[in-house]
C-alpha cells in the first residue's frame, strides 16, 4: 500500500497517492471498520491538509471555521459545526445568565422609595420629640428602620396638596452625589417632618462653621475645604434646577450637611418646597437668605440665598449679626453683604482662622461671583456660578499643591 508516484500528496511524514487513499477507504460491511477510526495524530494530520487546500483555493472564511472548529466533538467523533452549535449554546447561556446578574446588581443599587411614616414611630424614634437637636437646633438625630437619619421639622405650607406616596415618589427619584437621600415624610398638624438619610460623621454647615462653646474651632480650616463645599452646594443646586426641574426654597447652612472623609457637603430639605412654607414666611426680611420681596421659592431665590451662603463660608461670620458702635454707643445690625460690598482688603475680611493660607486672587473671584449672586439685578443662574466655583476650585487645588509642605527629605551624611 505504501508507495510514491505522481500526483502524490503529503500528509504528516507519508507521501499518498489520490489512488491509494481511495483503496484505504473501508467497504460498507467489511470488518475494516474500527480500524478506519483515526487516532490523534492522523486527525492532527488531516486538520492540517485540509487547511493547506483550502488556504489554497483562497476561502479564508473557511480556513478560519477549520482553524477553530477542527478536531473531535463532544462524543469524540463529532463534526465542528456540532462543536459550534455547543459553543454557541454555552455562550448563549453564560451571556444569558451574566445580564440576570447585572440586572440584580442593578436593581438592588437603587434606593427604596421615600414613605411616608407614622407619626407613633417619629416620636419613638425622637423620645416624643424631647431629645436635644443636633446642628444647632436643625434637626433631630435619630435612627429610623435601621438607617442614620436627619429628622426635620418644618412649618407646613397653608394649603398645600396633601402628601401622599405620589408626592413623595415624584420629589424622592432624584438621587445626587451633593443631594442627601430622602427617606420618607410624615404631615402632622401644623408641621412637616422630613427624614434624610444622614451620612456618617456629618454635621451642619452652620456647626462647622461656628461652635457656640469654642468660637475659634472650625471644621473647615483649610482654604481647600471651604472651596470643595461651595462646589458641591452648586452642584446640587444646578441638579436641582436643571436636572430635576425643581427649585429648593430653603438654602442655608442649616440645610448643608458636612461629612467626613473629604469634608464634602450635601443638601438636605430638598423637595420642601413642595410641602413646607417659605423660608421668609414669619415676615419679611426675617431670614437673611431671602432677598427682598422674594415670596414664593424660585430658582432667582435659591442664587440669592447661595450667594448670601458663600460670603458666610469665606468669612465665618453669621449672615447677620449686632455690632457695638463706639461712636453712638449703641448695637447696630450688620450683615455681610454689607461688609462685602464695601471693599477694603480681602485678606482682612477673609476668616482670619485660615490665616493668612489663601490665594487672594482666587478669594477675590469667589466673593465677586458672590455679590453677583446676591445683587438685585441681571442676576446668575446656577450653571454660570458652578462653572465659576469649580474653575476656583481646580486653581486652589493647584495652589495647595504648590505650598503644602514637602513629607519626603533626603538626607545624605559624608566626612568633612
Amino acid at each position: 500500500m505504501l508507495c510514491s508516484g505522481s500526483g502524490a500528496v503529503a500528509i504528516g511524514s507519508r507521501s499518498w497517492t489520490r489512488s491509494q487513499r481511495a483503496m484505504c477507504k473501508p467497504r460498507p460491511g467489511s470488518d475494516a471498520a474500527p480500524a478506519a477510526a483515526p487516532s490523534s495524530r492522523r486527525s492532527s494530520s488531516n486538520s492540517s491538509s485540509a487547511k493547506r487546500r483550502l488556504a489554497a483555493a483562497g476561502d479564508s472564511s473557511a480556513t478560519a471555521f477549520t482553524s477553530s472548529y477542527s478536531g473531535p466533538g463532544p462524543s469524540g467523533a463529532g463534526t465542528g459545526s456540532g462543536q459550534r452549535r455547543g459553543a454557541t449554546s454555552s455562550s448563549s447561556n453564560s451571556s444569558a445568565s451574566s445580564g440576570r446578574a447585572s440586572l440584580a446588581a442593578a436593581r438592588a443599587s437603587l434606593p427604596d422609595p421615600p414613605v411616608l411614616y407614622p407619626f407613633q414611630e417619629l416620636a419613638a424614634a425622637t423620645n416624643s420629640f424631647l431629645a436635644k437637636r443636633a446642628g444647632g437646633g436643625a434637626y433631630w438625630r435619630c435612627s429610623l428602620r435601621g438607617r442614620d437619619t436627619a429628622l426635620v421639622q418644618l412649618p407646613r405650607r397653608p394649603g398645600a396638596a396633601a402628601v401622599d406616596a405620589a408626592v413623595l415618589a415624584r420629589v424622592g427619584r432624584y438621587h445626587h452625589t451633593s443631594l442627601a437621600r430622602l427617606l420618607g415624610a410624615c404631615p402632622a398638624g401644623a408641621h412637616l417632618y422630613l427624614a434624610y438619610e444622614l451620612p456618617p460623621g456629618a454635621a451642619t454647615l452652620a456647626a462647622c462653621l461656628r461652635s457656640p462653646r469654642n468660637p475659634s474651632f472650625t471644621a473647615l480650616r483649610t482654604w481647600v475645604s471651604r472651596v470643595q463645599v461651595a462646589a458641591d452646594v452648586t452642584q446640587g443646586l444646578e441638579y436641582v434646577h436643571y436636572h430635576a426641574g425643581a427649585v429648593h426654597g430653603r438654602v442655608s447652612p442649616s440645610a448643608v450637611v458636612v461629612s467626613d472623609p473629604g469634608l464634602r457637603a450635601r443638601l438636605t430639605h430638598f423637595g420642601a418646597a413642595e410641602f413646607a412654607a417659605p423660608a421668609d414666611a414669619r415676615g419679611a426680611g426675617d431670614s437673611p437668605y431671602a432677598a427682598t420681596g422674594s415670596g414664593e421659592p424660585s430658582r432667582e431665590a435659591d442664587v440669592y440665598a447661595f450667594g448670601v451662603l458663600l460670603l458666610e463660608l469665606l468669612s465665618g461670620e453669621e449672615p447677620a449679626r449686632y455690632r457695638f458702635d463706639r461712636g453712638t454707643k449703641e448695637f447696630q445690625l450688620v450683615s455681610v453683604l454689607e461688609t462685602a460690598a464695601a471693599g477694603g482688603s480681602v485678606r482682612s475680611w477673609v476668616d482670619r482662622r485660615l490665616g493668612d493660607s489663601f490665594p487672594v486672587a482666587a478669594a477675590e473671584r469667589l466673593v465677586e461671583v458672590a455679590l453677583r449672586c446676591a445683587s438685585a439685578e441681571n442676576r446668575p443662574d446656577m450653571t454660570w456660578v458652578a462653572g465659576k466655583v469649580s474653575k476656583v476650585y481646580l486653581e486652589s487645588r493647584a495652589w495647595e499643591q504648590k505650598v503644602q509642605v514637602p513629607t519626603e527629605f533626603s538626607v545624605s551624611v559624608a566626612p568633612r
